[in-house]
């Protein structure tokens, strides 16, 4: 009976398992979430730690600060003077400039005034130039006697009149030098006692170097003592 009972309820047991095998096959199983751990991180993210790479450029960093350094001030120094050097020599070429402008300028102004008063026709600026002349050279010897005044005079219209005329100025030089050194060869020989019959004596000539000024005094010193000491030979 039992058996009978037992073989009976096995398929609805087994078709009981079947249909709840099946409803829970057909049934969606939820997905399992899974949510991050917030407590782990990674050993870089520490603070405890830092990449190896940056702090060896760190270390390459100080080390190439340490190094440069010193450079970094030689280069500062020379930088420094270089610039003074610069703002030196631009002053200076700056200056150089403005007097070679001056320069330049007066000299035209010279040549100009010079021209002018070289023309034939302006006779009456040569006479008012040579009057300005005479003028200043009195001024100048006003502090001085009767012919200091003269002397200044004579120099200042004689100097300005030689602008005005040049050709004549030359010409009346040369005869002024003439007549000086024949009244110099006369005073040199009433000096040494030459007489006009006898051979007279030249001018010494000016000596050019230091050999020629020795034996110019040598011949000096001697002259002048056989003129004192020929009585007693």
């Amino acid at each position: 009976m039992f058996r009978s009972v037992s073989t009976k309820a096995t398929p609805l047991l087994l078709g009981a398992v079947a249909v709840n095998a099946s409803a829970g096959a057909n049934t969606p199983k939820p997905a399992a979430v899974e949510e991050p751990n917030k407590m782990v991180c990674r050993p870089s993210e520490l603070p405890l730690y830092r990449p190896l790479n940056q702090k060896i450029a760190c270390e390459c960093h100080q080390r190439r600060h340490d190094s440069t350094a010193p450079v970094s001030i030689i280069e500062e120094g020379f930088r420094a003077v270089r610039v003074q050097v610069q703002e030196a020599s631009k002053l200076v070429d700056d200056q150089k400039k403005q007097l070679v402008d001056l320069y330049e300028e007066g000299k035209k102004q010279t040549k100009f005034i010079n021209d002018y008063l070289q023309e034939e026709d302006n006779t009456m600026p040569r006479v008012g130039a040579i009057a300005i002349g005479g003028l200043a050279g009195l001024i100048f010897g006003l502090r001085g006697g009767f012919f200091k005044r003269v002397i200044y005079t004579s120099i200042g219209a004689g100097g300005v009149a030689s602008i005005c005329y040049p050709q004549e100025a030359e010409m009346y030089a040369q005869h002024g030098l003439v007549e000086a050194k024949k009244y110099a060869t006369i005073g040199y020989n009433f000096v040494y006692g030459v007489k006009p019959g006898d051979k007279q004596l030249e001018l010494p000539t000016i000596p050019s170097n230091l050999g020629e000024l020795k034996d110019s005094m040598s011949g000096l010193a001697k002259s002048a003592y056989d003129a004192v000491f020929s009585d007693k030979k």
